[in-house]
């Protein structure tokens, strides 16, 4: 399996596993092939929760999972911004947060959340950070970091498909480490249940289109050009 080639990978997800259903064989992938990974988590997970003898504790809960998963992945370094749940906005702050990480990660590719999914918490993810992107290469605001061109981003799946992705990636020496991830969820499996056979099927069926075993799929933003 000939390696991606990307150093510095940036990953931003609403919530706490987000990021393992959407590209989490990917982010495996990297990792093994040397890469600095970081996951950004907006929000805290304070409403996933499916009993409410949960409620109280699920913040915490969530974040030890985070934790857990990331270490399975091989993920470089984890952030959460722990923002309310459902509560998400693209206002001056959180925007302004999302430039500045972009500029001290210094990414060589960022992935996301695609604006048409269903969740308020995505859609505002999405839109935030494919202008963030933008706004990290202007010589402006310094006190946010120095200026950075992201190369690359790309959208994933996770509640809306993609009838024609830009990429795929051969996660299927990876894949078994996506799903051991995703078992770490243990508090999400009940809020979200046949999620696991829901990213066995999906991963399956992106792997048929790449020929291969598992692959993961992704749509480029076109917001800025690759420069060469």
């Amino acid at each position: 399996m000939k390696p991606i080639g990307w150093n510095r990978v940036l990953v931003f997800g609403a919530h706490p596993d987000d990021e393992i259903i959407g590209c989490g064989g990917t982010l495996a992938r990297l990792a093994s092939e040397g890469a600095h990974t970081v996951v950004v988590t907006f929000t805290d997970g304070a409403t996933g929760y499916s009993k409410l003898e949960e409620a109280s504790d699920i913040v915490s809960m969530r974040r030890a999972e985070s934790l857990a998963s990331a270490k399975i992945l091989g993920v470089s370094e984890l952030i959460n911004l722990e923002f309310p749940t459902q509560a998400l906005i693209n206002d001056r702050e959180t925007y302004q947060k999302a430039v500045q990480i972009i500029r001290s990660v210094r990414p060589d590719v960022i992935f996301c959340h695609f604006g048409e999914d269903k969740h308020r918490d995505h859609q505002t993810v999405a839109a935030l950070v494919d202008e963030a992107r933008w706004k990290a290469t202007e010589n402006a605001q310094p006190d946010l970091g120095q200026p950075w061109y992201t190369q690359q981003m790309f959208f994933y799946e996770i509640h809306e498909l993609f009838t024609h992705p830009s990429i795929l990636v051969d996660t299927s020496e990876h894949f078994d480490k996506k799903i051991a991830a995703l078992e770490t969820q243990k508090s999400q499996l009940e809020v979200l249940p046949g999620v696991v056979s829901y990213c066995q099927g999906l991963s399956r069926a992106r792997g048929y289109m790449a020929g291969t075993q598992y692959a993961e799929a992704f749509l480029a933003s076109n917001l800025l050009p690759q420069k060469l």
